[in-house]
């Protein structure tokens, strides 16, 4: 996965500088699946980003496969929030693991500011996203000045990341908020074997979205992102990817 990541990151990085410039982010940004329609209604104007809409109904429909395994595998943020979140580790900056129902229930967070960035965007007509996003500003930062404004939102991102792994991801991304929606009717899911788990809760440390997988038999959290972690966590293989419906009825016969 680690390989498939920066490969993914080196592209995003390459592409954007190389065919739009160093401004550019926004044209392979998977948000335009939201943002463009948008603004195509309050400007009447035509489509733009074709790229950017087309990754983002990719990660869409593969939602419908594995949950947010566009988050999981190829989103370059996704990877520099992990790198952050194993970094504050390692620095033993990292906030105590946050408890179960508390994060599940702050992804809420995330769809207020889905919604908050459409009608801002709805009013104002321009890029509201662009003010905080970190991957416009990692490649835009060498060729415009950040407002003091943004930089301090930025740094809020930095610190969030390195305090709870991929929180930026949890709690914030609007896109990572859409794909969670349809994330817990994709077709594969994790799946916990009972007779062969000990609760160990090696694959709840294993998690980068602070799932706890002991709670469940097959994770239904709108936080998972299909990275797989917990199934190579697991010393007993009591994880394994498996059809939700085969699932449901495995638990219906028991």
């Amino acid at each position: 996965r680690s390989v498939v990541q920066i490969l993914s990151a080196i592209s995003f990085l390459v592409l954007v500088i190389s065919i739009w410039g160093f401004a550019g982010a926004h044209n392979l940004c998977p948000w335009a699946i939201i943002e463009v329609p948008t603004l195509m209604l309050r400007l009447g104007s035509g489509l733009f980003f074709l790229w950017g809409i087309l990754i983002g109904l990719a990660g869409l429909v593969f939602t419908f496969v594995y949950p947010r395994i566009f988050c999981g595998w190829v989103c370059p943020l996704g990877t520099m929030f992990d790198f952050l979140g194993n970094l504050g580790a390692k620095l033993h900056i990292n906030a105590k693991r946050v408890p179960h129902r508390l994060n599940e229930k702050m992804r809420i967070f995330s769809y207020g500011v889905l919604i908050v960035i459409v009608l801002a965007t709805a009013v104002k007509g321009s890029l509201v996203c662009q003010t905080a996003c970190p991957a416009f500003w990692i490649c835009a930062v060498w060729k415009i000045s950040i407002p003091v404004g943004t930089a301090i939102i930025l740094l809020l991102w930095l610190a969030l990341s390195l305090r709870v792994k991929r929180g930026f991801c949890r709690y914030v991304c609007p896109y990572g908020a859409l794909l969670g929606t349809f994330g817990p009717i994709s077709h594969y899911a994790i799946v916990r074997n009972l007779e062969v788990c000990n609760n160990c809760n090696l694959c709840v440390f294993a998690c980068p979205m602070g799932i706890d997988l002991t709670q469940t038999l097959v994770v239904k959290s709108a936080h998972c992102i299909g990275c797989g972690d917990c199934v190579k966590s697991c010393p007993r293989n009591a994880l394994e990817w498996a059809s939700r419906k085969s699932s449901a009825d495995l638990k219906l016969n028991n």
